[in-house]
């Protein structure tokens, strides 16, 4: 099945009964492809059914049956991710395929999989209706909302690429690999781990200029080098914050934020 099939396609199919993140998501991620596309929730897929169907029927993009596919990481594919794996890396390319299936769609997936608690999952739950009801008009509520979550996802993603790039350049210009200097707030996360960097300085978005501590890996919040624990009590001069998790540090200059990083540094 490809992109055009979906977006050429009149109708798809799943579960009806209570709604979850898994479901809910697989209609959101269809209804971008194709806005269009006639969504109905049944408790047995019609016979010649002729469209998309998941999270039901035990065919491609569901996820019940005893062979369930896994991620290499162990991580079992829910419909959602199924459907993310198919479609999404032409639609958006590998950059925000990848990072999405890894930061969002993996933990819904275990959730649904597994049982294991999720505050979004949580949330989408409490959408499903109190009586006794088939629970459509709550969960079409329930995709447009996580509809609009996922298309800011996807944008944010896209910016985050085309950042990405500019850091790769910002890094390969500096003279001392250890402390980059960026001219624009740009996320820096996906690169600068796995160089040299230690602290990379910016402008501050509410004036000035702050700096973070670079990360050990894109996968944690623990950094290479923490700023020093004792700013926490006393700020050094020219320093007017910093983080009680020593991640981070902001100034009203420029000068004074780059002379607290050599500080640390030393």
């Amino acid at each position: 099945m490809t992109i055009n099939d979906i977006k050429n396609m009149k109708c798809a199919v799943t579960h009806s009964m209570k709604f979850h993140t898994d479901d809910v998501f697989s209609a959101a991620f269809l209804r971008i492809i194709n806005p269009d596309i006639i969504i109905e929730r049944v408790n047995k897929v019609p016979e010649n059914f002729d469209g998309i169907i998941f999270d039901i029927g035990m065919g491609e993009f569901d996820h019940h049956q005893s062979d369930n596919e896994k991620r290499e990481n162990g991580i079992p594919y829910a419909s959602f991710g199924k459907l993310w794996r198919a479609f999404a890396p032409a639609l958006y390319g590998d950059y925000v395929y990848k990072k999405i299936d890894k930061i969002f769609i993996e933990d819904l997936d275990l959730t649904d999989n597994t049982g294991a608690k999720n505050s979004l999952a949580t949330a989408i739950d409490a959408m499903n209706p109190l009586n006794v009801s088939n629970g459509n008009e709550e969960f079409f509520e329930a995709v447009n909302f996580a509809k609009i979550i996922l298309e800011k996802l996807i944008a944010k993603m896209k910016k985050y690429e085309v950042e990405t790039e500019l850091v790769k350049k910002y890094y390969e210009e500096s003279d001392d690999k250890r402390l980059i200097i960026l001219k624009e707030h740009l996320h820096f996360q996906d690169f600068l781990p796995e160089t040299e960097a230690i602290y990379v300085i910016y402008p501050n978005n509410r004036g000035g200029y702050a700096a973070q501590g670079v990360p050990k890996s894109a996968d944690t919040v623990e950094l290479k080098k923490p700023f020093p624990k004792e700013w926490k009590e006393k700020l050094p001069d020219g320093l007017r914050f910093c983080h009680n998790s020593l991640f981070l540090i902001a100034a009203d200059t420029y000068e004074g934020v780059l002379e607290a990083c050599k500080e640390a540094l030393k």
